[in-house]
């Protein structure tokens, strides 16, 4: 394996957020997107066709809303905007397994909803 690539080691991350926080008397709204990109890397040390994991990315937003008088936030979500599901990661079971593959993927799109309150 001398010369191969690191396993789960890709070249490139990026990972990039923005938010903005919009002032309204006791209200304090802010939108916020994040998005992340994975160039391609292998699987395993032996670097072959199967052990290959293509490049992928992510986008989550949120929309949070503070009431600063009653201490209150309430957020909406969303995790995986666009329900993709790239294989992020393989196992290759022993040959006495018959060399199955495991795969892991992203969760699929999660909306959601929080409430919090200070105290």
């Amino acid at each position: 394996v001398s010369g191969h690539e690191l396993p789960n080691a890709p070249h490139w991350t990026v990972n990039i957020g923005a938010q903005y926080t919009v002032e309204t008397g006791d209200w304090a709204i802010t939108p916020r997107a994040d998005f992340y990109r994975q160039s391609a890397s292998w699987a395993r040390i032996y670097n072959t066709s199967i052990d290959r994991l293509r490049a992928w990315n992510n986008v989550n937003v949120s929309l949070t809303l503070e009431q600063r008088q009653w201490g209150a936030t309430f957020q909406f979500y969303v995790k995986n905007l666009f329900n993709s599901t790239p294989i992020t990661d393989a196992f290759i079971n022993s040959d006495d397994s018959g060399l199955t593959t495991n795969v892991f993927t992203l969760d699929p799109r999660i909306i959601g909803f929080s409430a919090a309150k200070r105290f």
